[in-house]
């Protein structure tokens, strides 16, 4: 009789454990949190995961009750139940503490803290291959040499007038196959009077900003993101950033661009901001960059979606 009791004991307890991490889940598909931990595409798998979980906790629940009644499922699959009350306790508290921890703790999107650990992507164009960091920087690799244009605003004044069309697929002009998308959404951004930074292709953007950076100087640029600075940067400099998620929180890495503003030192760190200014070329680490001339900053509310997802049909959003 002990031993059915202790059998009941321990399916009671994995029914309850099963149950709290598929409640958890719905939790957080509810409350729209979920997208603070999981990338979009990875969602329906772990809202499936849940349905699992419940599915299994209901047949420990059945069995839990069969040998409560005294009539055990036979089953050579379960876990002996004589292992030692310390072998048990490390067992389900490997369970339950990440389970105690997520009901308890609030939820949250990654900040600051987290870029001073990970360090600031300041070269999107690179990012693939070796990240220019704030704090770890290397140079970036640049790419095959093309001709490059005077910047908008002096072409505007040239006496050749402006460039044709074949001029500018020919500054655009892809140093391999992985950029010939970010060569066409080159030409594209180069037509556009002001190049704002859309969420759903944030990445691809400054990818192609910064691999053709030359092209763009003096073109005006918007964005939103966070505000990040370190002690060393001037008081009129600060990235304007956001984390960029592939599967889930922990592949997020930072990725921004440095901003210079006159009062930039009045907006505190992890206040969200839109910039508005001018691409321009700038060095930060002894590294080449693109930087943002501001001329208007404004704060604003963090949006509910904080993270940015790489896209893999990029011109199909950019128009």
């Amino acid at each position: 009789m002990n031993h059915i009791r202790v059998t009941s004991f321990h399916q009671v307890f994995r029914t309850l454990i099963l149950l709290g991490f598929s409640s958890y889940i719905v939790i957080l598909s509810k409350s729209d949190t979920l997208q603070l931990y999981i990338a979009p595409r990875m969602m329906i798998y772990v809202k499936l995961a849940s349905v699992l979980l419940y599915i299994i906790a209901c047949s420990q629940g059945y069995m839990a009750l069969r040998s409560y009644w005294g009539r055990p499922v036979a089953c050579e699959c379960n876990p002996s139940e004589t292992r030692s009350p310390l072998r048990h306790v490390m067992a389900y508290g490997l369970l339950l503490l990440p389970l105690i921890l997520g009901f308890l703790l609030p939820d949250t999107a990654l900040n600051s803290t987290m870029v001073a650990a990970k360090g600031m992507n300041l070269s999107a164009a690179t990012s693939s291959m070796a990240s220019t960091r704030v704090e770890h920087s290397t140079l970036p690799s640049e790419p095959e040499p093309v001709t490059k244009p005077a910047s908008p605003a002096s072409q505007a004044a040239s006496p050749k007038g402006p460039l044709s069309e074949s001029d500018i697929e020919q500054l655009f002009k892809a140093p391999d196959e992985w950029n010939e998308d970010f060569a066409k959404m080159g030409v594209i951004l180069y037509h556009k009077d002001r190049i704002i930074v859309e969420p759903e292709i944030y990445m691809e953007i400054l990818s192609t900003v910064d691999l053709f950076k030359e092209n763009f100087i003096g073109k005006e640029i918007e964005l939103t993101g966070f505000v990040y600075r370190e002690d060393k940067m001037k008081t009129n400099q600060f990235v304007v950033g956001r984390f960029a998620m592939s599967c889930c929180s922990a592949d997020a890495s930072p990725y921004g661009v440095l901003v210079e503003f006159p009062s930039a030192q009045t907006f505190p760190q992890d206040k969200w901001v839109k910039v508005t200014g001018t691409v321009q070329s700038g060095n930060y680490n002894s590294n080449e960059i693109f930087t943002i001339a501001a001329t208007h900053i404004e704060e604003i509310t963090a949006p509910s979606s904080p993270y940015v997802y790489p896209h893999f049909e990029p011109l199909t959003v950019l128009k």
